[in-house]
């Protein structure tokens, strides 16, 4: 081999690792513009490079020509590789999509068909040889016109990106202009050598060097795309971003010159860049002197407010130290508008602390103003005030018949009335719904009060329309006069909640002041929920059970399961007396599960074979709030599945009022509770909302008159008929009638002449506790002591012949006389 082949093959050899080692870097940096098809065109060099290496290396014309042919594989992308880097490089490479790109290498793939099927159309070669006139053998050739096709198409392509190049050269910051000088250089030098290389074959070399030239012209475009971004980049990009900042950006000296400031800057203080830099801020923008203070403080930051009504403005500023040498020089300035956040918080504030609908104060503003009203009249005696809770008269009818909008509209005109009454001092707000709540400041006592309510009611009866239909507003008013009594606003507004329903009572349309008799009431039901919650805790409830008896044979049938509440300091406390307060404090579910656990617990205990009580039914009063428990008939199944007691044993005993809350699901509770084999009874029937529709709309068992109409009863009088027609209508029904309330035998007659199936009451048996009840079932059985035959005594008057107790006790078995179960009024649990 001579000295020029090797020489040839040695600078052909030295492309490959050039180009690997950009390759390498390129793929180290593809994050950055440009990079990813700079690395695509390094393999495509170094494949060229290579072939011609082993072009050089080929002793025949046909193995040249294949390496040529695949030579031509680079040749053709390169120029593409090149258009697709420059575009990347230059922010576009949105274009550069899957299409774009393969219309790019249309041609080159025409090329490669054409070359390898050359020996047919000699379209690309037009003749080939074996050309020996130089140092070495290399192919000679005529070019066919597809090869100029070709070339046009390439030279073409690196026009372009020269073209490209020479305009970012003349766009880009003078400080940035060395990167794209640089690209400019690394596609002008393998262009220019392979155009001269093409049109004037062996003027320089006989071998084509354009991959050399290529590998070494990637060494400035690597530096251009990865180098000198590094350096000039920054700045530039530095400046640019401040430039164009929504922020204004100030630069002072330690004399609070401006040395430098952006454009949003200089718009804001609205002078001439030349009448701002050099001079003190102070000087040429007014509104900076507000700084000065939060400055002189300490503070790194402040807000400013420009402007007035809808044109104000606010603006965040803060403001940093600059530094050189670690030595403080001036501080940088920054101003960020902040209007739209803070509309945004006033907006969310306002809709946090005021009412949607009437624009007033809500609960959480109003509560916060009574606690400051509070704090402020416990440091001055002076600062007396009140507060009204107002509850609008019957609106529910005004929504119900004209319409939820009707009652909008109502509602706002009551919110601007109200404050029409009031000062601007005093704070109007709605608490909800339609129960309206003022704070009055500086009043004197009661005496104050008078005027201001005449003029709310005055105001409220004042006539709104709404299309064209009238309406007025009543309201019942609560008052309460502040005094140090009272800790904290929630025990203000319950006094006044207080004396808003006492005024309801009263009629309506009226008010009451919250006096020391309503106060005392208060502190009783306080007291009385309290003791309630610790009795809860502590289970200090029984059970008492009284027996049902059959009217035709006399016998037990069933029992009732009564509560009986064992106060440590009041002794025995009957249910009148705590189930409001458990309904309206919400311990009624908790109080109705656990009579339920009870329940089932006696029940379990009393199955043994020779208990009187082991075959009779317990009856259960519920709650209307535990029937609209979700999980009510879940908790049923799985007490009487710990307790192993059969469904037909427990009776539920419901009213007619739990009913009407929710009748679809009181229908639906009743049916599941049926399905599983239970028994189901209607309470208290003939009083409050009893209908006759109830008895088939829902699907009960028995009926339950009220013990009202039992102790009137006589023959042929008003309560006699309603009851044989209440029986009458049950039985038709299918259900079995019970009278309640039965104190002596005339009653027990009358039922029984009326065809009732079972009597209650104090004539069958008093409630007992466990023990007493076995033993009252066990003198039953004896035949000591038989209802029946209590029934056989000749009916006398309520208030004749009463017996004396001890024979009362002889022939009832301790069963207490009417006298007596008079004065002991029975309630549900």
């Amino acid at each position: 081999m001579d000295f020029s082949l090797t020489s040839s093959v040695l600078l052909l050899g030295t492309t490959a690792p050039i180009a690997l080692g950009l390759g390498w870097y390129a793929l180290r940096n593809r994050v950055l513009p440009g990079a990813p098809a700079f690395a695509a065109m390094v393999p495509l060099v170094t494949l060229w490079a290579v072939c011609g290496m082993s072009e050089l290396f080929s002793d025949t014309l046909q193995a040249k020509l294949i390496w040529a042919n695949v030579q031509y594989l680079p040749i053709a992308l390169v120029p593409v590789a090149w258009i697709v880097m420059t575009i990347d490089y230059m922010g576009h490479r949105r274009v550069l999509s899957r299409w774009p790109v393969l219309a790019l290498c249309v041609v080159p793939l025409i090329t490669q068909v054409m070359l390898w099927t050359d020996a047919y159309h000699h379209l690309v070669r037009a003749t080939v040889w074996l050309d020996t006139s130089g140092p070495y053998p290399v192919v000679g050739r005529t070019f066919g016109p597809w090869f100029w096709v070709h070339s046009a198409y390439s030279y073409a392509l690196a026009a372009v990106v020269v073209g490209l190049l020479i305009h970012a050269v003349a766009s880009a910051p003078s400080t940035y202009r060395r990167q794209s000088v640089a690209l400019l250089m690394g596609a002008v030098i393998p262009a220019v050598w392979n155009v001269i290389y093409v049109f004037s074959p062996g003027s320089l070399f006989f071998v084509d060097y354009t991959p050399v030239t290529t590998a070494f012209a990637g060494i400035f475009v690597a530096w251009g795309l990865f180098r000198v971004r590094l350096f000039n980049l920054v700045p530039v990009a530095r400046y640019a971003l401040v430039e164009n900042m929504s922020d204004g950006v100030l630069a002072l000296d330690q004399l609070d010159r401006v040395i430098d400031l952006n454009k949003s800057a200089q718009a804001l203080i609205g002078l001439p860049t030349s009448r701002i830099l050099a001079r003190p801020l102070a000087e040429s923008w007014e509104p900076w002197a507000q700084m000065a203070a939060p400055y002189a403080a300490g503070a790194n930051q402040a807000e400013l407010r420009l402007g007035e009504g809808s044109n104000r403005h606010h603006y965040e500023v803060k403001w940093s130290p600059l530094t050189r040498h670690q030595h403080i020089v001036g501080r940088q300035v920054v101003l960020r508008d902040i209007t739209e956040r803070v509309l945004m918080e006033d907006n969310l504030r306002q809709q946090a602390l005021t009412d949607g609908l009437t624009g007033l104060p809500n609960r959480a503003l109003f509560m916060a103003r009574l606690d400051d009203a509070i704090h402020q009249a416990r440091r001055s005696s002076s600062a007396l005030f009140a507060v009204m809770v107002l509850d609008l008269d019957r609106f529910k009818l005004i929504n119900d018949s004209i319409g939820h909008l009707a009652g909008d509209v109502l509602l706002q005109s009551v919110a601007t009335k109200l404050k029409r009454c009031v000062r601007e001092v005093d704070t109007v707000g709605r608490m909800g719904g339609d129960e309206f709540i003022i704070l009055l400041h500086g009043i004197s006592g009661a005496r104050d009060l008078l005027p201001v309510l005449d003029r709310i009611q005055e105001e409220l009866r004042t006539p709104v329309f709404f299309r064209q239909q009238e309406m007025t507003a009543a309201s019942s008013v609560g008052v309460v006069i502040w005094d140090s009594s009272y800790e904290d606003p929630e025990d203000l507004l319950r006094a006044a909640d207080t004396a808003m329903y006492q005024a309801k009572e009263a009629g309506r349309g009226c008010h009451r002041i919250f006096d020391e008799e309503m106060h005392k009431s208060v502190l009783r039901t306080l007291k009385a929920e309290t003791d309630l919650r610790v009795a809860l805790r502590q289970r200090d409830f029984a059970m008492v059970y009284q027996p049902i008896a059959d009217l035709k044979t006399g016998t037990i049938r069933s029992l009732e399961a009564l509560m009986r509440w064992q106060h440590p300091k009041r002794g025995t406390v009957f249910p009148d007396e705590f189930i409001a307060i458990a309904e309206n404090s919400g311990l009624i579910i908790a109080l109705g599960e656990m009579a339920l656990d009870d329940v089932c617990s006696q029940i379990s205990r009393w199955q043994s074979p020779r208990n009187p009580a082991a075959e009779l039914p317990v009856s259960l009063n519920l709650s209307p709030r535990q029937l609209m428990e979700p999980e009510f008939v879940n908790t049923v199944v799985s007490r009487l599945a710990e307790w192993r007691i059969p469904s037909d044993r427990l009776i539920l005993e419901i009213t007619e009022t739990a009913l009407i809350r929710d009748p679809l699901r009181s229908k639906q509770v009743i049916r599941e509770l049926r399905a599983l084999g239970m028994h189901v009874c209607l309470d208290d029937f003939g009083t409050g909302w009893s209908s006759l529709q109830h008895l088939t709309t829902f699907p009960v068992q028995e009926l339950k008159i009220d013990p009202t109409f039992i102790s009137r009863i006589a023959p042929g009088n008003t309560d006699f008929e309603i009851v044989r027609s209440l029986t009458a209508l049950a039985h038709s029904l299918g259900l079995v009638v019970t009278g309640e309330g039965v104190e002596h035998s005339g009653q027990w007659r009358l039922l029984e002449e009326l065809g009732c199936d079972s009597a209650q009451g104090y004539y069958v048996g008093r409630p007992m506790d466990p023990e007493d009840l076995l033993e009252y079932l066990e003198d039953l059985d004896r035949g000591s002591c038989r209802v029946d035959r209590i029934a056989e005594a000749p009916a006398q008057p309520a208030s004749e012949g009463v017996p004396r107790p001890r024979d009362w006790e002889a022939r009832s078995g301790g069963r207490m006389p009417a006298s007596r179960a008079s004065s002991l009024p029975e309630a549900s649990a």
